[in-house]
């Protein structure tokens, strides 16, 4: 009976035990294994029996596991059998059991993931106790790999095509695997393959990249565009379309046969340059040729896609030589006169028959007449123009035409302006003007080039104007006189010496004037002092001659005085010496005009210009000393012949002074001396201070200075 009683005892505390919901969270996450769409999470177990991970994307977890609910778990991310919390869509169940580690996949790259772990105890029945209260949570962001690349030229043309693929890929996970599919069932695993395609075509290339956990595809596209297909041929629908053809009228008119591959490119046009003779060129679907010439030519198609994919082909075709030699067409004249008018037209080609010559007025309807012989002749009624028209065959039966016109023309009114009766040598030209123009001048002094007329010697001229039409021939006349202008020549602008003036001349057998500064006159010669600019005008008849002379006048050289002089210390002698277009020297070298002397010496200066020359010379003694003069304050006239009279000492000129005593009352007076003695005029003055007003010259640079002095005096017994 007790033992029964003990085993229920310990099956229900069991039963009690593990009801609970547990009481250690996990801990200690750990991530590994981490790559773009997968990642390893383990974890430290808590003290539940087992335990559920739940993951969330991009938030922190807003949700917990519900007591008692039973959560499918699913590895891959939203996929399969995962159940989420309460159902939202968001905390995704990836693990149930009792281990402590999950590989996740199905996951987004370069996003962030946020797990928790809770600790649950599940004794059976449908119990799920779990631990909510705390739990293990943290967060990884998942791998980023990004699949790239460019193409150096997305579109080729076929012909040596070489496309160049640029790998621009990039992994937060190494090491990185390339798989290439170019759209044609050729691969490659380089990093930066170049291929060559096969066949023109719009190619996706695929990029897939792989690295750890890692994978990512891009998709881009590479035009490989066809080259057309040139051909051309004559076009059958067109009459006598032959592929050789006589010279008149020959005509080539091509037909266009070109294609282009169609890859499915809305951009399929093609543009078209047919090369014919002598760099002659047509563009366009459609082309003709008429040539100018005979001979054989080749014709080249060249066919340009819109991406600038080329081809070309070539035909040749041949012009049979012309019947007409139009070197051995001759006419007699393309113009001539009404009145007695004969063309004579020969044609001397070696391969012509059958010649006919057809007139016909310029703008008539029909043919005035025909000629059938190689050589025809022709007069005209009336003036005009008049085609001339010559048909003629080859042995091969190829009809030829050559066409030209002749001009029948009345005598013409001709005439001339411009020119008159008389020039003088050397003036301008003249331009005359004719009537009518297209006509040349004739004659001497005559510019036929621009109709004018240039007066560049002496004499009369016979000048004519000469106009024609075809074979009519007129001409105007007309006559001048040029005469000689008078020769003036004043020379060279010049310098003069303003003390010998200088004298102007011209011929005295013309009538002259002279202007200038202070002139105005008139005669043969003037004399000129003064600098200005002169001009002289001479007159012979209708002519006249002028002429300017410059001329600048400048003075004599002067020098300042110049005497032998004591400087005090500190002074000097100051020179601006004046010279017109001339030089200074001194003794000591110098060639200064402007110039300050300080030292003691001998000096000697010349002053020469085109005028004359001037010198002068001085000795300077400058003193060691400064001109500081000393003035006593202080002297004693008691007669003991010590300190009796009162001067100042130093280098000075004296002018005056005066003594004032104390009181103001002059004692003392001298223009003379500058000495005193004590003295009133009458008397000695009494023991004091007197005032003395002093004024002297001092040396100042190399002049005299005025300056004045107040000196208190004590006068001592």
């Amino acid at each position: 009976m007790r033992k029964t009683v003990v085993f229920i005892l310990l099956v229900l505390f069991n039963l009690t035990l593990y009801s609970q919901a547990p009481t250690v969270a996990a801990s200690n996450i750990v991530f590994s294994n981490v790559g773009c769409n997968e990642f390893t999470v383990s974890c430290t177990k808590g003290n539940g029996l087992e335990r559920v991970i739940f993951i969330r994307e991009g938030n922190a977890f807003s949700s917990v596991p519900v007591k008692n609910e039973f959560y499918t778990d699913y590895p891959v991310f939203k996929k399969g059998g995962s159940e989420s919390i309460n159902n939202d869509g968001v905390h995704y169940c990836v693990y149930r059991g009792s281990g402590n580690s999950i590989t996740v996949t199905g996951l987004t790259k370069n996003t962030k993931y946020y797990v928790a772990i809770f600790e649950y105890n599940a004794p059976g029945g449908g119990v799920y106790d779990y631990l909510t209260s705390t739990y293990a949570t943290d967060n990884i962001t998942s791998k980023n790999t990004i699949a790239d690349f460019s193409i150096k030229d997305t579109s080729l043309c076929f012909n040596g095509n070489s496309f160049q693929f640029i790998n621009k890929s990039t992994s937060d996970r190494t090491p990185m695997s390339y798989s290439w599919y170019f759209g044609d069932a050729n691969t490659s695993t380089a990093k930066d393959p170049t291929y060559s395609y096969s066949a023109p075509n719009i190619y996706k290339v695929k990029l897939i990249v792989n690295s750890p956990g890692c994978t990512d595809t891009i998709i881009r596209k590479a035009h490989l565009h066809p080259h057309p297909v040139t051909k051309f041929t004559l076009d059958p629908l067109k009459f006598k379309n032959d592929s050789i053809q006589c010279f008149f009228g020959n005509r080539f008119t091509f037909k266009n046969l070109s294609t282009l591959l169609d890859i499915g490119d809305p951009n399929s046009s093609m543009s078209y340059i047919w090369y014919m003779d002598n760099g002659y060129t047509q563009t366009g679907f459609k082309a003709d040729r008429a040539f100018p010439q005979p001979g054989v030519f080749t014709i080249k198609l060249v066919a340009t896609s819109y991406y600038g994919c080329k081809d070309s082909t070539y035909r040749i075709y041949k012009v049979l030589p012309r019947a007409i030699d139009t070197a051995n067409v001759i006419f007699n004249a393309k113009s001539m006169c009404l009145s007695n008018n004969k063309f004579v037209f020969t044609n001397n080609s070696t391969n012509s028959i059958n010649s006919s010559w057809r007139y016909k007025e310029e703008f008539a309807s029909k043919d005035l007449d025909s000629s059938f012989s190689a050589t025809a002749n022709y007069t005209f009624n009336k003036i005009g123009k008049y085609y001339i028209t010559l048909r003629a065959y080859d042995l091969g039966g190829c009809l030829d035409q050559y066409r030209d016109s002749v001009e029948v023309y009345t005598n013409s009114n001709v005439s001339f302006t411009g020119l008159a009766s008389q020039y003088c040598l050397n003036d301008k030209p003249v331009f005359l003007k004719p009537q009518p123009g297209k006509g040349v001048f004739i004659g001497n002094n005559v510019n036929p080039i621009d109709s004018s007329f240039s007066p560049l010697s002496v004499g009369k001229f016979k000048i004519g104007y000469v106009f024609s039409k075809g074979s009519c021939r007129d001409t105007a006349w007309n006559s001048t006189e040029v005469f000689n202008r008078p020769v003036v020549y004043l020379g060279r602008d010049t310098v003069i010496c303003s003390s010998s003036p200088l004298q102007l001349n011209v011929d005295p057998k013309f009538s002259t004037s002279w202007k200038g500064p202070g002139i105005s006159t008139s005669g043969s010669f003037i004399n000129i002092d003064k600098s200005g600019t002169y001009t002289v005008r001479s007159i012979d008849g209708n002519c006249d001659t002028h002429d300017t002379i410059i001329i600048k006048a400048i003075a004599n050289p002067i020098l300042p005085p110049m005497k032998d002089t004591v400087l005090c210390g500190g002074s000097y002698l100051k020179f601006n010496l004046k010279v017109d277009m001339g030089n200074v020297w001194w003794n000591d070298g110098s060639t200064e005009r402007d110039r300050n002397v300080t030292e003691t010496g001998f000096y000697r200066v010349v002053v020469s210009n085109k005028c004359g020359t001037v010198s002068d010379s001085f000795n300077l003694t400058v003193e060691e000393t400064a001109c500081v003069i000393f003035f006593p304050n202080a002297f004693s006239p008691n007669g003991d012949l010590n300190n009796d009279i009162w001067k100042p000492f130093g280098k000075y000129d004296f002018i005056k002074m005066t003594i004032y005593n104390r009181w103001g009352e002059k004692v003392y007076f001298s223009d003379k001396s500058p000495e005193w003695n004590g003295y009133d005029n009458k008397k000695m003055c009494l023991p004091g201070m007197y005032k003395c007003l002093f004024e002297y010259l001092i040396q100042h640079e190399n002049s005299m200075k005025k300056e004045s002095k107040g000196i208190d005096i004590y006068l001592i017994k």
